[in-house]
């Protein structure tokens, strides 16, 4: 088996070649209120309309660096959800769901329901927010 010795720093190479800080970094929250009504902070590419969220500053579909602000939101369709009754970071039980906007993105989401056992796929959501956080309850 061959060693390697030495860890690269990077020196050597052009700047394309290094890591790139994909995520865009900064003291925004990742959502907004809108005319009363709250939107998530994502990106599309000008080129490729390829959106993400939270906001990136390269393209996931093709990796142009061209991304913009979108806001998107409002109403979504919770498109699956778990309970999770089990966890060593938060109290439990809580609800996860993937929600569908009509963007076109998929979103991971706290889901807040009264009855978490009233919950269904393909139900709708809406989002809301406190000041510092952002979750869906079905509507």
């Amino acid at each position: 088996m061959r060693e390697v010795s030495g860890v690269t720093n990077g020196s050597g190479y052009g700047a394309d070649a290094l890591p790139i800080e994909d995520m865009k970094e900064g003291s925004k929250k990742p959502f907004e209120f809108m005319d009363g009504q709250v939107r998530l902070r994502g990106s599309k590419s000008r080129s490729s309309g390829g959106m993400a969220f939270p906001e990136r500053e390269v393209c996931l579909e093709t990796g142009a660096r061209d991304m913009e602000p979108f806001l998107f939101g409002g109403d979504g369709v919770l498109y699956s959800f778990s309970t999770v009754h089990v966890s060593s970071s938060r109290p439990v039980p809580y609800t996860l769901g993937y929600v569908d906007f009509p963007c076109g993105l998929r979103v991971l989401a706290h889901v807040v329901a009264d009855d978490p056992d009233s919950l269904r796929c393909d139900q709708a959501v809406q989002l809301r927010a406190t000041d510092d956080s952002w979750f869906v309850v079905p509507v």
